[in-house]
């Protein structure tokens, strides 16, 4: 087996390591401590396949060299929160904190921009940290986001940032497992805040490293908000339900996303196409 072959990086990998992790939490820590603390196997997974494709630099100097230690402070301030059994909105607010320095780290942008970044980030952020602890409607939300988000990565012609999104998706995919059909766990602040961190963090890196519009990004952010929406229109569904409406609302959201940047690809190519070419100037002829 190619252990450096992108479906084994991206999918496999992820995949297995946090089902795995998820499942030994659960287990060895008992059925009260292991149901609440088991969504932290998804950090591992996010961690180790980010420092498989990119290697773990000390000192940090491109973007992707610090997407590793973005994910593992968001892991570490997720199993803090967790501990502290901190409430919903101070785990907002710690997770806003870590997303405006993460957004003050990556980039100089003008500061109207990030502001804009920042908020359109909390929003995505509470509705993550909102949905409820034993339902899959934020696994499956983040999952939705995070094909999209590597889908979108190809188009803008990232490699790259294709096989990250598609970690980040396969990690959670390998923790949602154990919520959906059946829910066997709680999707508490140690998975939640890795997962929502990792993913603006990588939605970030590709406004940066790519020519993408902003507009494809904020409708892979609305994907997010999809537990809430189908929360709010609730009208008695079972919760293994409400799982499958809330990916196929973020899956319209997806699609809405990808059909405008393969829109804004094929009006690049077709102005790149309808630019005269530039034609040496012509030489004195010889006597």
């Amino acid at each position: 087996m190619d252990f450096h072959h992108p479906l084994f990086e991206s999918l496999a990998l992820p995949l297995v390591l946090s089902f795995a992790a998820t499942g030994l939490l659960r287990a060895v820590l008992g059925a009260v401590h292991g149901r609440r603390w088991a969504s932290a196997g998804v950090a591992p997974a996010i961690l180790v396949a980010s420092a498989w494709v990119l290697g773990w630099q000390m000192w940090p100097g491109e973007l992707t060299e610090e997407l590793p230690w973005i994910y593992a402070s968001a892991a570490l301030l997720g199993v803090g929160l967790e501990g502290m059994r901190a409430m919903k909105r101070t785990t907002w607010l710690a997770c806003c904190v870590l997303w405006a320095l993460v957004l003050v780290g990556l980039s100089d942008q003008p500061a109207v921009l990030q502001v804009a970044t920042w908020a359109v980030g909390a929003a995505a952020i509470a509705a993550v940290l909102g949905a409820p602890l034993e339902q899959a409607d934020a696994p499956a939300s983040l999952l939705i986001a995070g094909i999209g988000l590597s889908a979108v990565a190809f188009i803008s012609g990232s490699p790259l940032l294709f096989e990250l999104g598609l970690a980040i998706a396969a990690a959670i995919a390998g923790c949602a497992l154990w919520l959906w059909p059946k829910v066997r766990i709680g999707f508490g602040a140690s998975g939640a805040v890795v997962c929502v961190i990792a993913w603006l963090t990588l939605a970030q890196g590709l406004a940066l490293l790519t020519p993408v519009q902003p507009e494809v990004l904020l409708l892979l952010a609305c994907a997010l908000t999809s537990g809430p929406t189908v929360q709010w229109l609730r009208r008695g569904r079972r919760p293994a339900l409400d799982a499958v409406i809330v990916a196929g609302l973020a899956a319209l959201w997806v699609v809405g996303a990808v059909a405008l940047a393969l829109h804004g690809q094929a009006q690049a190519a077709r102005q790149t196409q309808d630019t005269p070419h530039s034609t040496p100037p012509r030489l004195a002829d010889k006597p």
